[in-house]
């Protein structure tokens, strides 16, 4: 199969079934209610004017869907590895935790050195096995510094390249789209939007360009971000979901990039291919206390002391991702993209296994690219319209 057919292949079909990752079962079939995932009728509202939790055709003036979405969901039940990774050398972001700490052990566990990073590693609570080097991908100092810190680390001699990396580490970007006072707009809302963009976003191109003279250069070489299932929709059909519109927004802009820079790289007949994540809801501390960016005022607890909306909508949040997907569910998808010999271009790491996709929010993630495809310049239709 040529590269045009294989490409073929995958763009016309990131919206088709892969039938054999999930046989249904009846279990599996059975729908799964808002009405779990969303507990309380005030608690609800404030999710969703935040983050669009509990949209549904209605945010679309009632319009009847013509199309629905089926994702390509990863990991596969049925996964034939093509590729061995045992003495393969990988290169984590944000590896301390969560899915980069998820990803990295199951890649040793298939065999594979790793070297992680953080922006504390010192800090760094129950530290790992693996080697953590310093780095802040929204600094561009420390990205510069980041490269030659790699290139003599004795786990990086040793090899001499790096196989797989893996760009995920990021933070949620939270804070009303007007900036309501006291926000100061200058030192709170533009300068905290800009730090978003540089460390959802722009960090993980510097990096990635500055690496890639460390990639390996023949036979195998791989190049993977962490995107989101937010990065395919853009709020507009529910009023309010504007409280993440950077996070959505820089997710969105890095999937482009990686999609093109797949593009780019296959056309020049490199061996790197790059392929997308996009979790759904998965039990991380992205949310927690000051771990996001915040472009208003928060205290100590993570809390506005002035906007009781956002308090809800963030208290909504983090009970949802409290109740989210494992963080090793999107470490073995990363895993199985790693040991395809021509892996996909784009894949979600979700479920439609029934526990699974209640606790991945399918449900309320799902209708909204739907929603959305209704108010669309070029919406998809049926064939025959």
């Amino acid at each position: 199969m040529t590269d045009t057919e294989n490409r073929k292949s995958k763009g016309a079909k990131v919206s088709a079934p892969d039938s054999a990752n999930e046989p249904d079962s009846a279990n599996e079939k059975e729908r799964v209610t808002r009405r779990k995932l969303v507990t309380g009728v005030a608690a609800g509202a404030a999710a969703t004017t935040l983050t669009g939790v509990g949209a549904s055709a209605e945010a679309s003036g009632g319009r009847r869907r013509s199309v629905k979405v089926k994702p390509v969901y990863f990991p596969r039940r049925r996964h034939m590895p093509e590729v061995n990774l045992i003495g393969k050398l990988a290169v984590i972001t944000g590896a301390s935790r969560g899915i980069g700490r998820a990803t990295a052990e199951a890649l040793i566990a298939k065999g594979v050195r790793v070297i992680g990073t953080s922006r504390n590693p010192a800090g760094v609570p129950n530290p790992p096995a693996f080697p953590m080097l310093p780095l802040d991908v929204a600094d561009s100092a420390s990205v510069a510094a980041f490269v030659p810190a790699l290139a003599s680390h004795p786990t990086f001699q040793q090899h001499g390249q790096i196989d797989i990396l893996i760009n995920n580490g990021a933070r949620f970007i939270f804070g009303q789209i007007i900036p309501q006072p006291p926000t100061d707009f200058v030192n709170d809302y533009l300068a905290n939007r800009d730090l978003g963009v540089r460390t959802v976003y722009t960090g993980h191109v510097m990096l990635t360009t500055a690496l890639l003279p460390l990639m390996a250069q023949a036979n195998y070489s791989r190049i993977i971000f962490t995107a989101s299932a937010a990065s395919y929709w853009n709020g507009s059909t529910v009023f309010g979901q504007s409280g993440l519109d950077v996070y959505y927004s820089a997710k969105a802009a890095l999937r482009i990039y990686a999609n093109h820079l797949d593009t780019t790289l296959r056309g020049a007949g490199s061996p790197i291919k790059v392929s997308t994540v996009s979790p759904y809801t998965i039990n991380t501390g992205l949310a927690d206390g000051l771990n996001p960016i915040y472009t208003q005022p928060m205290n100590a607890q993570g809390l506005s002391d002035f906007d009781p909306i956002l308090n809800a909508g963030l208290e909504q949040v983090r009970a949802s991702i409290a109740n989210g997907l494992p963080a090793s569910l999107v470490g073995d998808a990363f895993v199985q993209l790693a040991e395809m010999a021509d892996p996909r271009q784009n894949v979600v790491a979700a479920s439609r296994r029934r526990r699974l996709a209640e606790a991945g929010g399918n449900e309320l993630i799902e209708p909204q690219y739907v929603d959305e495809n209704a108010v669309s310049a070029m919406p998809l239709v049926a064939a025959d319209d």
